[in-house]
């Protein structure tokens, strides 16, 4: 039991401060068991679950609920703060100065005079890109062009970074008329192998990836998220199917 009356915090420093010392008190021994029991690999699934949530409400331009679900994103990431500290990991003020540390020197053309007369987003992350090789030092294995796209996260986000790097070095489509028929012909060679005679569930498997990944080079170039526009599409069949499912009861019907 810990005596405990909140106050808002007068501005951002203190009401973050102040939250901080609120996730210390859940993993304290007199603190919540269930929050004592988690790490951070546990926190990293909320975490990504509430930046999907954080989406549903701007994209709805719910402003309440927005402000609802970045609170979320906050909690978790102070969550996973508090635990790296007891760990002996690092402290959490490391984590933040690190990072600023990391914007500046990306950001040359806004805190270093602009010695390279940047002025479009395309010059900023051609930048970015060669300062993280060549000032900070990551560079991709030479055996592996793919070493720095994260290995755990799920296929289709992987799928998305995999293309970004690719393009990056030129390895692209002129335009999107090019992705396109691809994403056609993928879809064709999908057709034919589950109109075979005898059909062979991984020749399908394989196809259907192809598929995938041609609609996944295809969303990066017309600039779209394909993670996104999927959970997009899907909360929208949901909620035309839940729609479908009331009238189908008012009318009796069974789905």
């Amino acid at each position: 039991m810990i005596n405990y009356d909140f106050v808002d915090g007068k501005d951002l420093s203190e009401a973050v401060s102040k939250l901080y010392d609120i996730a210390s008190m859940l993993r304290s021994p007199e603190g919540c068991p269930w929050d004592r029991a988690e790490n951070p690999g546990d926190i990293i699934k909320n975490l990504i679950d509430e930046a999907y949530e954080f989406m549903d409400a701007y994209k709805a331009s719910d402003a309440e609920h927005e402000k609802e679900e970045i609170g979320d994103v906050i909690l978790n990431a102070v969550m996973i703060l508090r635990m790296e500290e007891e760990y002996g990991r690092f402290k959490p003020e490391d984590a933040v100065n690190a990072v600023a540390r990391k914007i500046i020197r990306r950001h040359p053309h806004v805190f270093a005079g602009n010695p390279d007369g940047i002025t479009t987003p395309e010059a900023v992350l051609l930048k970015w890109d060669e300062i993280k090789k060549t000032t900070e030092g990551r560079v991709d294995d030479k055996n592996d062009f793919f070493s720095k796209v994260p290995k755990n996260i799920p296929p289709l986000e992987r799928a998305s970074e995999v293309v970004k790097k690719v393009r990056k070095v030129g390895f692209d489509w002129p335009d999107e008329n090019g992705v396109i028929e691809k994403v056609c012909e993928e879809l064709d060679e999908v057709v034919e192998a589950t109109n075979r005679p005898v059909r062979d569930q991984d020749e399908i498997e394989m196809e259907i990836g192809d598929l995938l990944f041609a609609v996944t080079s295809l969303a990066k170039k017309l600039k779209v998220d394909p993670s996104a526009a999927l959970h997009v599409s899907t909360r929208k069949f949901e909620k035309r199917f839940n729609e479908m499912a009331k009238e189908a009861e008012k009318l009796n019907l069974e789905l």
